[in-house]
């Protein structure tokens, strides 16, 4: 029988769990009790197709984004909370007891100084584990919170807390199976400054005078951590698309004239400049951007204005799909 081997640096473990994890064979069993799962976790996850994760939703740590590509590439992801646990296990080829979770801070190059252990198979009682991490099912509900936690917990932390990737595009976007959220917010009008509500407002929570941006908003529609796909509607054409982060929501007074809008009396207020949030949902390319336009045209303008809820209608998604197809 195998004897268990020391695994004494972040390499090691890597190359260890590619060993276990990779080229699984139709007869072999794959689990990963892992406590976080960071923003390139998928990448230190090798062929995820029927692995099953178990992991802590905990903002700053498990990235929701990484959860979103183990799934559509097959993975079966689970929550545990208070999991705190590292096992890396192969009904076949053994598992691997560590300190690393699946992310660069822990696995990638000049990460963390970590350790573990390999241990031959049948070794582990792997069942035992499951029932004491207690895990569920993961939810599209769970998922959006964990949206919302992490984006709250990069304003408060700062960018350095994350392995900061490129955003990936609409189509892949569209056919995850648990999307990134975000609204549609329009304007047909430009005004400069920023009303003096949200001034304190920004000044008070972030210690920042003059926010980088600001939409207005609806009541109840739009809340902090919320990220919104705005543009502006203009006569025949859509221009100005981008993405805005939302951190506070401020009512205007009726007698601040150049900023109150009846129909629209609240501010959504994005205090500092997109370089200091996460990733947003897709990057906007020239291709969405003009398939996102011609989309708008054919849903028509009445119905974007008239919508009941800022969240984009199926029908509107489906129709940037095709026109992003064209």
């Amino acid at each position: 029988m195998k004897r268990p081997t020391i695994l004494y640096s972040s390499s090691e473990i890597h190359t260890r769990i590619k060993s276990i994890f990779a080229h699984p064979n139709a007869n072999d069993k794959r689990v990963a009790l892992v406590a976080y799962v960071g923003q390139r976790g998928a990448s230190f996850l090798p062929h995820p197709d029927g692995l099953r994760i178990v992991c802590s939703p905990t903002a700053g740590a498990t990235h929701p984004d990484a959860l979103r590509d183990l799934i559509t590439r097959g993975a079966i992801v689970e929550f545990s909370d208070a999991l705190h646990m590292k096992v890396y296990w192969s009904r076949q080829r053994g598992c691997i007891l560590t300190s690393a979770n699946a992310s660069a801070r822990a696995l990638g190059i000049a990460g963390l100084k970590e350790v573990g252990i390999w241990l031959p198979p049948g070794m582990l009682d792997i069942d035992r584990l499951i029932k004491y991490a207690q895990p569920r099912k993961l939810t599209s509900r769970e998922l959006r919170k964990l949206d919302h936690q992490t984006r709250r917990f990069s304003k408060l932390h700062g960018q350095s807390y994350y392995d900061k990737e490129p955003a990936r595009e609409f189509l892949e976007w569209y056919k995850s199976p648990h999307r990134t959220p975000w609204k549609l917010n329009w304007s047909d009008e430009r005004v400069g400054g920023t009303a003096k509500a949200a001034k304190e407002e920004s000044r008070t929570e972030y210690g920042v005078r003059n926010p980088h941006y600001w939409l207005c908003c609806a009541k109840g529609r739009v809340k902090p951590d919320d990220c919104l796909l705005s543009f502006m509607l203009a006569r025949d054409k859509v221009t100005e698309v981008r993405w805005h982060n939302v951190d506070i929501v401020v009512k205007i007074s009726p007698k601040e004239k150049g900023f109150y809008e009846k129909n629209w009396p609240y501010h959504a207020v994005q205090v500092h400049p997109p370089s200091d949030y996460p990733s947003p949902p897709f990057r906007i390319s020239s291709q969405f951007r003009s398939a996102f336009r011609r989309a708008c045209v054919r849903y028509s303008f009445e119905k974007i204005k008239t919508a009941t809820s800022d969240e984009p209608s199926l029908q509107l998604l489906k129709l940037i799909r095709e026109e992003m197809g064209k």
